[in-house]
């Protein structure tokens, strides 16, 4: 597992996980050429994806252009083993996302921790290493947010994508800033909340004009 990411705060570059980042701002978009090429022109850090229900494989070779210039993480909720297979060779970070009720209620803490020991054993399989990130959910209680921190560090989960600056924190405290954490934000009040919590990267839906004025602020700081 690596250590928590560095950032040279004036020029923004950010390693988290092993991988570079030309700054921690992201976007989580809808899965589509455009949107990516979109996220190049004004300047996100990395791009969050999720991929379609259906031919996975052609969708993610038709990225691999864009992700020369830019860091693509693959967001896999659904038929996890298989989905997980399929873009491993093709994504920059992996993120697992057990949260099929989209919030509403917690998943369950024992499935979620077989399907991270199913995928961290598949990555096994593999020459090269693909950093694996855990989404935790909104409905997630602290108790299970422990519970879940204990089995990432057993099983070598690499990050934790944690809902807003609260969440962030509280990972921060109990991995006592040994896990990177990418905090997702749905506004740039809540980024800026996540970054200063102690996020390592913050991942965005905002649209171009706001998310070039929240990286603006984070070039302030």
């Amino acid at each position: 597992m690596f250590l928590f990411g560095s950032r040279n705060r004036k020029a923004l570059d950010t390693n988290v996980a092993g991988i570079d980042f030309k700054n921690p701002a992201g976007l989580r978009q809808s899965p589509t050429i455009r949107q990516l090429r979109d996220c190049r022109t004004f300047g996100a850090g990395f791009v969050t994806l999720t991929p379609p229900s259906e031919d996975v494989l052609n969708w993610v070779l038709a990225l691999q252009e864009y992700r020369k210039k830019t860091v693509l993480a693959v967001n896999i909720s659904s038929d996890l083993s298989r989905n997980f297979s399929l873009v491993y060779d093709f994504s920059d970070l992996i993120i697992i996302d057990p949260d099929v009720d989209n919030g509403i209620d917690s998943p369950d803490i024992s499935d979620t921790s077989v399907l991270l020991d199913e995928v961290v054993n598949l990555r096994l399989c593999y020459e090269h290493y693909t950093p694996i990130a855990l989404r935790l959910s909104h409905g997630h209680t602290p108790d299970e947010i422990r519970a879940l921190l204990d089995h990432c560090r057993l099983s070598g989960i690499d990050a934790i994508v944690a809902p807003g600056a609260r969440k962030v924190q509280m990972v921060i405290e109990e991995t006592q800033g040994r896990v990177p954490v990418i905090g997702a934000a749905d506004n740039a009040e809540d980024a800026v909340a996540c970054m200063g919590a102690g996020a390592s990267l913050v991942e965005t839906t905002l649209g171009p004009f706001a998310f070039k004025k929240f990286l603006k602020t984070l070039s302030q700081q």
